[in-house]
């Protein structure tokens, strides 16, 4: 991620006047089991797919609110990014998956008996979403009720 004072002044100047949403407090709820007992997903704002997916729109000014599904066993030779942003530095990801996905830390921790398992897909959305609405009114409410027909307990979200 570059320093702000990396950017071209057109990306200063729009990420200096850019207002975030606020909903208030954010919705906390308790973990009812124990953490070895849960399933943990993995849902990542890089734009990561399968190279079978569906690349996301990038000629859309607010960005895709839209998300992938993707096995979580899919090899990381077969996984690329939807982002095009010159401001982005793909280097971490090209040495260690991990750094936008971490899927092997989560092995670890299942195989410790730390988490109960690892989720069968991640979820992927693009983090250059500027027109929440969709995302807020449609795309995360469907990823929420996918995430509970899994059963899964824990989200961990890595932004990017």
């Amino acid at each position: 991620m570059p320093r702000l004072e990396d950017l071209d002044e057109e990306s200063r100047e729009f990420l200096g006047n850019f207002q975030c949403r606020s909903a208030g407090e954010p919705p906390w709820t308790p973990l009812r089991k124990q953490l070895s007992d849960c399933k943990v997903a993995l849902v990542t704002t890089s734009g990561l797919i399968s190279r079978k997916d569906e690349p996301f729109e990038l000629t859309n000014p607010n960005g895709d609110a839209s998300f992938r599904m993707v096995p979580v066993d899919t090899d990381p030779g077969e996984l690329t990014f939807s982002h095009v942003s010159t401001n982005w530095d793909r280097s971490g990801f090209a040495i260690d998956i991990n750094v936008v996905l971490p899927v092997d830390r989560l092995r670890e921790l299942a195989s410790d008996g730390i988490i109960g398992s690892i989720a069968d897909h991640f979820f992927s959305f693009m983090g250059a979403i500027f027109q929440f609405d969709r995302l807020i009114g449609e795309s995360a409410p469907r990823a929420c009720r996918l995430l509970k027909q899994a059963e899964v307990d824990i989200v961990l979200l890595v932004p990017t």
